[in-house]
């Protein structure tokens, strides 16, 4: 059912950008059908289906004080879906993690691959004047048939890296082909965090381990030769495409207008001020403790909000939400250096912990990685992927 995730969120965009408006939109449904069949699926495991119990109800805390508060009840309603892009990783993480530990992992790599060709060709299909721009005004970029193309970038990352983590080992040459190859779909998005996190986990993967005394400096060698032949030539082609583009217009309009670190995070400082400014006005003490839910921080902020993750994720849930998103990340930071230990058993665990930082940085600067409702359930696959043990050592024991 997961190899429908994307193709049926093309119908959604399709339907949302005509304005055909359903009580529930068509991604939804199947990501709740797919979420239920999760859940029922975890019943064999006790404690982590208590722990998402808990996490739902604690993410729900501050929707309850606002009925309490206003006696609208809609907000339970709202949040009750809201909540599940930020819940839907843990879901994904709890189910592949089960999965990998009783199955090989074939049948997930063939939804990966089909997800990804999904991807790519919607982005590559404005070339053919098909599909949606990434921005109206200029008709910038490309989305495909997608509606949410803010998350379109964390999506291409997560999927072009495993990909290419699995040829690096297997076809080298292959291997730079792809990774230039996605270097040009990144920049047909026309999105700053695509294009730079595509080329730097491109040069990291070869690199094995982002610490200095596990790097492989043999590869860290090769990498360096080839980046030094082939960087030239990106940037020269990658400026000549912006060039073509009304991009470039684009980029010197904002570059005019606002200073270095405006333009860099597009706006986002400027949004995190005025959401502190609410924060710390129109919170009551309470709230600045428990947080307001998502729908009430989306009123109190004209339903625009910071897009970076964390900050996001604060001025809706305020320190306990906070608390739960860094102990998460905690998890999965030590659970990939303790199965880093062992990499031959666990080869996945050094990719884990290098994506973990790179997803990081991202959500810290861009947002949509860590609340995408497109790519949540990819990164709770992406995090379970150190449960995968090496064929190879299976048959040794």
């Amino acid at each position: 059912m997961m190899f429908l995730l994307l193709p049926v969120d093309m119908v959604n965009g399709v339907l949302l950008t005509n304005g055909i408006i359903l009580p529930i939109s068509v991604s939804q449904a199947l990501k709740l059908v797919i979420v239920l069949l999760i859940f029922f699926s975890l019943i064999r495991y006790p404690k982590q289906l208590f722990l998402l119990f808990f996490l739902i109800i604690v993410l729900l805390i501050p929707s309850f004080f606002q009925i309490l508060k206003s006696f609208n009840v809609v907000f339970l309603v709202n949040d009750l879906i809201k909540i599940n892009r930020y819940i839907i990783p843990f879901y994904g993480f709890f189910f592949f993690q089960n999965y990998f530990k009783n199955n090989d992992g074939s049948l997930v790599f063939k939804m990966l691959h089909f997800s990804y060709f999904v991807l790519v060709v919607n982005i590559l299909l404005k070339h053919v004047g098909l599909g949606y721009p990434m921005y109206e005004f200029g008709d910038i970029g490309s989305k495909g048939f997608f509606y949410a193309g803010n998350e379109i970038s964390a999506l291409l990352l997560i999927l072009s890296s495993i990909i290419s983590f699995n040829l690096w080992s297997r076809n080298r040459i292959f291997y730079v082909v792809i990774a230039l190859f996605n270097i040009l779909v990144a920049l047909s998005i026309a999105s700053k965090t695509s294009v730079f996190g595509i080329l730097l986990i491109h040069i990291l993967i070869p690199i094995k381990r982002p610490t200095v005394k596990k790097i492989n400096l043999k590869a860290l060698s090769n990498v360096s030769i080839i980046s030094m032949l082939s960087l030239p030539a990106i940037i020269y082609f990658g400026w000549a495409f912006v060039k073509s583009s009304n991009l470039y217009n684009r980029i010197s309009y904002f570059y005019d207008k606002f200073d270095f670190l405006t333009f860099m995070l597009s706006n986002r400082n400027v949004f995190f001020k005025d959401s502190f400014e609410v924060y710390t006005q129109d919170y009551n003490f309470l709230e600045k403790i428990i947080g307001v839910g998502q729908t009430t921080y989306e009123q109190l902020n004209d339903y625009r909000l910071v897009e970076i993750d964390i900050v996001d994720i604060f001025f809706t849930y305020s320190f306990i939400g906070l608390s739960i998103f860094i102990m998460a990340l905690l998890f999965i930071w030590l659970q990939a250096i303790m199965f880093s230990k062992n990499i031959n058993k666990y080869p996945y665990a050094n990719f884990v912990l290098m994506m973990l930082i790179m997803l990081i940085a991202i959500s810290s600067t861009a947002g949509h990685v860590f609340s995408s409702g497109m790519a949540g359930i990819y990164v709770g696959l992406l995090f379970s992927l150190f449960y995968i043990i090496n064929s190879n050592y299976k048959n040794e024991a």
